[in-house]
């Protein structure tokens, strides 16, 4: 056996205190339990095998959902916030499980214990639409607000729409639409939507058809439908841009092909009238059919209103 010295690199035997040639104390021997400290905890193995299950879960979350699910959940157990999270959403979708709004309220809860924006996000989003859980705007506002200031999008959307309708808290347009604006900047369709909605109508902020115009402009890029229907009618009416009929129908023709009441309804309209595109009775009745099975009360009118000619 022999030891190294510190000082001048020489080797001496293991029994002499000091080195032969410079005289430099023999160094102490490490304590075993610094000869350990490097290795990791079981603590710090579990967190490191809970987000090995949780990037080979995300692997395999489009290829084969149930081993995806199956890995969460393992990771999940051992309290991994983003396997909580993603799983909750598995649960909430059906996704790889059978669907389930209380599971997903379950772990979507664990995940905002530990403080992940996007549990608090979706747990919010429970409270608020009554998901596997009694709706509670009090708590949604709570829950949202939390991940908001995180700069979650889908949450300062939300929290928008909070102050919006007075759900949970005082109704403040000022407020919803300072709420939309940091959510449409972060590229949230629906709040970019929201923002050209207060710009149109004055919510929270002065009307400018000119900037209501561009936000749904945005939105509707995206592929967002309400933003797709409210270009349609910009169009249509002049508002914010030169009047065009025939893009106000293809707008519209847009939203309905996706499925949008409205835009059916309102597609429906022009081909009865022949705005903006050749006029077709019977396509338009067709069209009417289709936004009123959706819901659409102006279509409901529209068919009792040609039914009777």
């Amino acid at each position: 056996m022999s030891w190294v010295c510190p000082m001048c690199s020489t080797s001496n035997e293991d029994g002499w205190s000091n080195c032969m040639v410079c005289d430099a104390p023999k160094p102490d021997k490490p304590e075993e339990d610094s000869l350990l400290s490097g290795l990791a905890t079981d603590e710090e193995l579990k967190n490191i095998n809970a987000k090995l299950l949780y990037e080979a879960a995300m692997e395999a979350y489009d290829r084969n959902p149930a081993v995806a699910a199956s890995n969460l959940k393992r990771s999940a157990e051992d309290g991994y916030a983003l396997a909580q999270n993603v799983l909750g959403r598995m649960y909430y979708i059906g996704k790889g499980v059978e669907q389930s709004y209380t599971e997903a309220f379950r772990w979507f809860g664990k995940a905002a214990a530990q403080g992940l924006d996007a549990g608090q996000y979706n747990l919010g989003c429970c409270y608020y639409y009554g998901k596997g859980v009694e709706q509670n705007y009090n708590l949604a506002h709570s829950w949202l607000s939390r991940a908001a200031w995180k700069s979650h999008p889908g949450a300062m959307l939300e929290l928008g729409n909070c102050y919006f309708y007075g759900r949970g808290v005082t109704k403040n347009p000022d407020e919803a639409f300072d709420w939309f604006c940091r959510a449409a900047k972060k590229g949230n369709a629906a709040a970019e939507y929201n923002v050209g909605y207060c710009y149109e109508n004055g919510t929270g902020t002065v009307v400018d058809k000119e900037s209501a115009f561009l936000y749904y402009q945005r939105a509707a890029e995206k592929g967002y439908r309400p933003a797709i229907n409210a270009l349609g009618s910009c169009y249509y009416y002049g508002s914010g841009v030169s009047k065009n009929l025939s893009k106000a129908a293809d707008y519209y023709r847009q939203a309905a092909n996706k499925g949008f009441p409205a835009g059916m309804y309102n597609y429906g309209f022009c081909l009865e009238k022949g705005a903006g595109v050749i006029a077709n009775r019977m396509t338009a009745l067709e069209w009417y059919r289709r936004a009123a099975a959706a819901g659409n009360e102006n279509a409901r009118k529209a068919l009792a209103r040609l039914s009777g000619k």
